[in-house]
């Protein structure tokens, strides 16, 4: 997901409210606006450290509320360049660290524990953390993400009753990035129940609302979720250049499990495309050259769709024929 589309799906949610306290801390106040400038400016990287900085200037000062919004600040930016581990860890330990105090992180943050723990594939803790974001009241755009990453967990499962509830949840919503959440689980919901002309039809709504939105890691998943609605119609070709599409935008992004998992789709659907298998090959030597990426405790193996595992959507397009 782009930072820009983290910010607003996410960071929307914000961390802790400011309370009155004591004076502010200028040194503070300015690491976090310029970690802040990092995130809008897509950098998000670059803001994932400063916001580490700014976290350990919080911590400095013992302020709990400044705490939670330096931790909020820097798992966000890890979320937007594809480092979930990071993101939990740091979500994990800031929850652990004010529960020492009596205290409850911000439903921000812990919405971004739960969205680290579903990218890499703990749904169990994904789960129980979105849940609880759901049981509060003061965060009305955490709950809303809450709900869907719920339904992202359903799909996950195979729960189409699950997918219907979380539906039934989000109710309808006029801001963009809000409505593709709505569609996406509609895409969803039919895809599970072996709809694949209205699965392939609302996917290709959602990506274009991703698009417009510049949730970049939301297209990605959009895209793979059409092009195994097409697959599972027997469109072979579209969804080959669909999944090829969502793998070099996981690419791009560094999110080299995803790119790989749907690269690999692409190149079993198009078998019979000297371009896409062509198309595939550059894309994999471009991801030869990266880093290798931290391990990761979600199987790629297992169908993944914008680095949230789904396989029983996903693993279907390898057995299209």
């Amino acid at each position: 997901m782009g930072a820009m589309a983290m910010l607003t799906l996410l960071a929307a949610c914000g961390g802790r409210t400011p309370d009155p306290g004591p004076p502010a801390d200028e040194t503070l106040e300015r690491a976090a606006q310029v970690a802040q400038g990092a995130l809008d400016l897509d950098q998000p990287e670059s803001a994932a450290r400063l916001y580490a900085r700014a976290l350990e200037r919080a911590r400095e000062r013992d302020d709990p509320n400044a705490m939670d919004s330096m931790a909020f600040g820097q798992a966000t930016a890890a979320l937007a360049h594809g480092d979930a581990a990071t993101a939990r860890s740091v979500a994990t330990g800031m929850r652990e660290d004010l529960a020492r105090r009596g205290l409850a992180v911000s439903p921000g943050l812990l919405l971004a524990e739960a969205t680290a723990n579903f990218r890499l594939g703990n749904l169990p803790e994904a789960d129980r953390l979105a849940r609880a974001v759901t049981a509060r009241s003061e965060d009305a755009a955490a709950t809303r993400r809450a709900w869907f990453l719920l339904g992202l967990i359903a799909g996950a499962r195979g729960d189409a009753a699950g997918v219907a509830i979380a539906r039934a949840a989000l109710g309808e919503a006029a801001q963009p990035a809000f409505s593709a959440d709505i569609i996406e689980l509609d895409a969803v919901a039919a895809l599970l129940r072996g709809d694949a002309n209205v699965a392939a039809a609302r996917a290709e709504t959602a990506g274009a609302l991703r698009q417009a939105v510049v949730d970049y890691r939301g297209l990605s998943r959009a895209l793979a979720l059409q092009g195994v609605a097409l697959s599972n119609l027997g469109a072979r070709d579209r969804a080959a250049d669909l999944l090829l599409r969502a793998g070099r935008s996981a690419a791009e992004r560094g999110e080299v499990a995803d790119a790989r998992l749907w690269l690999t789709q692409a190149s079993t659907l198009g078998a019979g495309r000297p371009d896409i298998q062509s198309a595939v090959r550059q894309v994999r030597r471009d991801l030869d050259q990266r880093p290798t990426p931290a391990p990761s405790s979600s199987p790629a193996g297992e169908g993944r769709v914008g680095g949230e595992p789904s396989a029983p959507l996903f693993r279907s397009v390898t057995r299209a024929r």
